[in-house]
């Protein structure tokens, strides 16, 4: 049976994701794009993964720097997302307006994220038009206290923090 991608995208987006900013660096050049396809792996050793499409500029310069950064967005960062997001942006210096340093990897890392997971990659899986890239983590840290942006149903949305 054939499945709708309009039908695909509907039902996965029932499922609430947090939103990050994943960051790469290869030799001089920055890259860095929006994405909710993000999770922990494993505590020993620390791993997550990220997939990334192929179309995207940051799949080659992750490919072939074998770096990259999730940055955990808080609720104030949308428009952060969004300009990370944007098809328009995508061959722009994203990071030209963007406060960022970097940790072990020299990956970016933005300012003002809820935290964030410095990773090398140790594997790389093609599925379908993505890249699942595993990374091991050689840096973490937590960063502001404030509440994460979520993204549900195609839009932002929040956590109703009431009740414990």
């Amino acid at each position: 049976m054939a499945i709708d991608k309009n039908e695909f995208r509907r039902v996965m987006g029932l499922f609430a994701t947090g939103v990050t900013i994943v960051t790469t660096r290869s030799g001089d050049r920055l890259h860095g794009l929006t994405a909710n396809a993000f999770c922990s792996v494993s505590l020993d050793p620390p791993l997550v993964l990220v997939c990334v499409d192929h179309r995207a500029n940051s799949y080659g310069l992750i490919k072939e720097s074998g770096v990259f950064a999730v940055n955990i967005l808080a609720d104030d960062q949308r428009p952060l997302s969004d300009f990370f997001a944007s098809k328009e942006t995508e061959n722009l210096n994203r990071f030209e307006n963007v406060k960022c340093r970097t940790a072990v990897t020299s990956a970016p890392i933005i300012d003002g994220c809820l935290g964030y997971a410095d990773c090398r990659v140790v594997a790389a899986h093609e599925a379908g038009d993505h890249t699942i890239y595993v990374g091991q983590v050689e840096e973490l840290a937590m960063g502001r206290e404030a509440r994460p942006l979520i993204f549900h149903r195609g839009r932002y949305t929040g956590l109703d923090h009431q009740g414990g």
